[in-house]
């Protein structure tokens, strides 16, 4: 094997840009805290890497679509709880009107409390999630639920359209309501089915007559209102558990994934630092071998 003076330089100068490249990979590697640069690098674990991330994007949208519906269900919540108690007074009034006790002029003022308590029906009936999307206008969300025309008539402005959202496994949620499923119609003995409204105003109007007759309808017709929003309250309690549920399960499972990724994607910091200096030792050893090879003839590197 003929060896010559440019072979020794050439042998030394590959051997300092080989220490020199890993060097500056291993620099890059703790700039950016990752193992994997570029695919190249590492195809396999780059593709574990792409296939992690994608599957934490899946579950942080499927987190963010399901954290949306528990704000729009905590919304529904409070408008339903309120509405409720409301009804509850509505009730107490109708009883306290039936009393053979009061007075026309009584029971006209037990009216004017519930004209103000049926105008807050109607307010809680248009309420909005953070969004500013109506709760009970089915999928009409930028449509107020209802409205009420100058004889004080109160119509619907929302369809009846139900969409349902994914929470696990073959299970979904409701994620829109029809305020006439929540502010319901109420069905008489006589097979007499009234609105919602339509059914307090005539509550409202037999107290101002003092019609003992209506009054008890009036009160009848307040307990299943009352009953239906209970109903509506219920529905909305379990969807919120089960959206609940499956919240833990998602979060348990992007924790599990970002631990994977870690380990496939994150540099261990300890070990670079290490490998950084044992490269920096050695490239300071071959550019001390290649200065004194650069300063000899091949004649006086044989001696």
């Amino acid at each position: 094997m003929k060896i010559s003076t440019s072979m020794l330089f050439d042998r030394a100068t590959e051997r300092m840009s080989t220490i020199q490249n890993r060097l500056a990979t291993t620099q890059a590697q703790m700039a950016e805290t990752k193992q994997v640069l570029s695919p190249s690098d590492a195809p396999d674990q780059a593709a574990a890497i792409q296939r992690l991330h994608g599957e934490i994007d899946r579950q942080d949208s499927h987190i963010q679509a399901l954290k949306v519906a528990m704000q729009r269900f905590s919304a529904e919540e409070t408008a339903l709880k309120s509405s409720s108690d409301i009804l509850t007074r509505v009730k107490e009034l109708g009883l306290q009107a039936g009393n053979d006790t009061l007075s026309p002029e009584d029971r006209k003022a037990v009216g004017v409390e519930l004209k103000a308590l049926r105008q807050q029906l109607v307010s809680l009936g248009n309420s909005r999630d953070d969004s500013g999307n109506y709760l009970f206008s089915g999928t009409r969300v930028k449509t107020p639920a209802f409205s009420e025309d100058t004889d004080g008539v109160v119509t619907y402005h929302g369809d009846q359209t139900q969409t349902q959202i994914p929470a696990g496994v073959e299970r979904v949620v409701q994620f829109t309501r029809a305020g006439t499923d929540v502010f319901s119609r109420v069905v008489r003995q006589d097979g007499q089915s009234v609105g919602f409204f339509d059914a307090l105003d005539h509550m409202i109007k037999a107290v101002d007559n003092s019609d003992t007759q209506g009054i008890q309808q009036g009160i009848s017709d307040a307990s299943q209102m009352s009953s239906n929003l209970d109903l509506a309250l219920a529905h909305t309690g379990s969807d919120q558990k089960v959206v609940q549920s499956q919240l833990d399960v998602l979060n348990e499972t992007t924790l599990r994934l970002k631990s994977s990724l870690s380990q496939v994607e994150d540099l261990d910091y300890a070990s670079a630092v290490t490998k950084m200096n044992k490269e920096m030792m050695a490239l300071q050893a071959a550019m001390g071998s290649f200065s004194k090879i650069s300063s000899l003839s091949l004649f006086e590197y044989i001696k």
